[in-house]
């Protein structure tokens, strides 16, 4: 897989008549996901738009967003969960505790300008942050709603291309129909013949895409620049590298991530041995490259890779679709810098 970036210049407009609201000229591009024959890993670094940015107040439970500036920004009932599928999701950019959190958005409430959100802002946040509200993809987003990516589509998913998002202990599986007893559009295996054009994909999650041929698809939205924060569950979590641009490959650039500036090492669990460590698991074309951050010992502090002593990673590039982070301990939240664009 290779992206490949058109970028438009961006800018920032404040001015009295706008007073707490932000306007942002968003950085637009395209990705081109070259998808190889067989299971290939996709994270995306373009989000379909952002439809808000202004300052909000904190609710005392903390999931509960006051945006300020009414009457210029003066929220309606449901405008950012408009079905029952999350829909968009709010991001926290002002400098803090709290930068790069994001959540899904629940409920959009016009009295009181509210927006409530599925998990409770950092205590961190105080009154005056500023909020980003993006759209999240959905497969009819990305895909097309008729299939114009032009995934392999069937009447039987054993022959389609399958399109894999984690729900935690596995995959749930969709595909598109292009008949039969499922009929025609996206559909989940195992599900019969609900439409599932509107499923969202995750903000910073990776997805799996196990192409029956190889084929390229082309998407195009928005940059979002800055730092994110990432759930990681106990166990295996795939994450998208949401960079714009990638460390290797043909055109490598010296902005593309690598596991020495990707802040993770600020996150994870760090021990002298791997078997203390969390992982991040990077597929190598036949299995998985195994890299850990030492807390010192005999390979000394720094990125290795198991089997490789105490010879510096952190050059490793990142892949530019998905990895894995394998998570020892508890759940919990790290910080990961895609950098500025």
């Amino acid at each position: 897989m290779k992206r490949l970036f058109c970028l438009a210049a961006t800018c920032l407009i404040a001015s009295a008549a706008l007073a707490q609201t932000l306007v942002t000229t968003p950085v637009m591009g395209f990705l081109t996901l070259n998808l190889q024959a067989g299971t290939n890993f996709i994270g995306f670094a373009l989000l379909p738009s952002m439809e808000l940015q202004a300052v909000v107040n904190v609710s005392g439970d903390r999931t509960r967003i006051l945006v300020q500036g009414a009457p210029q920004v003066a929220l309606t009932d449901n405008q950012f969960n408009p079905g029952s599928l999350p829909s968009h999701t709010v991001e926290i950019v002002s400098a803090g505790t709290g930068l790069g959190f994001t959540s899904a958005i629940v409920d959009t409430v016009a009295t009181g300008n509210e927006i409530v959100l599925a998990d409770a802002v950092p205590a961190g946040v105080a009154d005056g942050a500023t909020i980003k509200v993006w759209k999240l993809w959905t497969l009819a987003d990305v895909f097309g709603a008729t299939n114009s990516a032009l995934l392999t589509g069937s009447e039987n998913p054993a022959t389609a291309d399958l399109i894999q998002l984690p729900n935690g202990t596995g995959f749930d599986e969709y595909y598109y129909s292009t008949g039969g007893s499922n009929g025609v559009g996206w559909r989940q295996v195992g599900q019969g013949a609900a439409d599932q054009a509107n499923v969202p994909l995750e903000f910073s999650g990776g997805i799996a895409i196990r192409a029956r041929s190889a084929k390229s698809v082309v998407i195009v939205g928005q940059i979002k620049p800055g730092k994110t924060m990432v759930n990681l569950q106990t166990g295996n979590n795939l994450v998208a590298n949401l960079c714009p641009v990638n460390a290797a490959g043909d055109t490598p650039s010296t902005e593309g991530r690598t596991l020495g500036n990707s802040g993770l090492q600020t996150g994870l669990a760090s021990g002298i041995a791997s078997t203390q460590s969390d992982l991040v698991l990077i597929w190598n074309g036949q299995g998985y490259s195994q890299y850990y951050y030492s807390s010192g010992g005999l390979t000394g502090a720094g990125w290795r890779r198991i089997g490789a002593g105490s010879a510096d990673q952190s050059g490793v590039a990142l892949p530019d679709g998905a990895y894995i982070i394998f998570r020892r301990g508890a759940p919990t939240q790290i910080q990961v810098n895609q950098g500025n664009f």
